[in-house]
């Protein structure tokens, strides 16, 4: 394994910084996600295999997803990530699965559930999973699990990379809104509208920032607090979410990028570097 490049930005006072060589989001009905189980192929066209997704939940088919077409977008091969490392933030995974399993477990006790419930159900099944489908030989875990596990994703990679010990991270999030509900006549509300359940995904291949690169970057800022009558400069900003980067549309205007701030204070930015004057 090659020696990563440090980063640019290694102190608290410039916050953190990294290259983003790939991205993709992905929202998916819940009958495009039973279609994608069984159609996922690496960047070569060789096919994942049934049996590795057979019991998946939802999120990770989407997650998977999301992955493969950044890779595909950014011209990776199959084996460019192979010790990278891989880190997942799905939200509320296997809710669904497990109101079930417990249902089938007051009924019918312990040989009413599969043994298949809690290894592809569980934190850190989406994250294993990429791992296995890619295989990739770095380390892989979940990141927290619920509403606010988008931001902690994005500032785990970052202090991960910062050490300079692994040469890229897959950062990736996933999450349904508005969850669906089985067996439920009316789709759920949001805000007093009916909208269909989506599940939403944000794959983001990360790497160390070299000098030279000329691409997209991911930074993360410390809070910059204003001394005189009015509030903190990050509050016209959104707050980050999986749902704020997918709306977030930077594809369709790139030299602008997108700026969030973060609910422990901070903002995170997306950038263009080609557009950002060099220091």
């Amino acid at each position: 394994m090659t020696t990563p490049q440090p980063t640019l930005s290694q102190t608290t006072g410039a916050g953190l910084a990294c290259a983003v060589i790939a991205r993709a989001t992905l929202r998916a009905h819940p009958e495009e996600l039973a279609g994608l189980r069984n159609q996922l192929t690496l960047p070569s066209g060789v096919p994942i295999p049934a049996a590795l997704l057979k019991h998946s939940d939802e999120q990770t088919i989407a997650a998977l997803a999301a992955v493969l077409r950044a890779m595909s977008s950014a011209g990776l091969d199959d084996r460019a990530c192979v010790d990278w490392t891989v880190l997942a933030a799905p939200r509320f995974l296997g809710r669904q699965a497990l109101a079930h399993t417990l249902q089938r477990y007051a009924a019918e006790g312990a040989w009413g559930i599969s043994p298949h419930v809690i290894p592809h159900r569980i934190l850190h099944a989406v994250s294993g999973t990429i791992s296995l489908a890619l295989q990739i030989h770095g380390p892989n875990f979940g990141v927290d699990g619920i509403p606010t596990s988008s931001a902690q994703l994005l500032t785990t990679a970052l202090a991960t990379l910062s050490d300079g010990q692994v040469p890229g991270v897959w950062a990736v999030m996933t999450g349904w809104c508005p969850e669906p509900i089985p067996h439920h006549a009316a789709t759920p509300a949001v805000n007093g509208q009916q909208r269909p359940a989506l599940c939403g995904a944000v794959a983001l291949a990360l790497a160390p920032l070299r000098a030279d690169w000329q691409g997209w970057e991911l930074r993360l800022l410390p809070p910059v607090i204003s001394h005189g009558p009015g509030k903190s400069n990050g509050q016209a900003r959104p707050l980050f979410s999986l749902e704020s980067f997918l709306d977030a549309r930077t594809d369709d205007a790139p030299s602008a990028g997108a700026e969030w701030r973060l609910c422990w204070g901070g903002s995170l930015e997306l950038r263009d570097g080609r557009a950002r004057p060099r220091q």
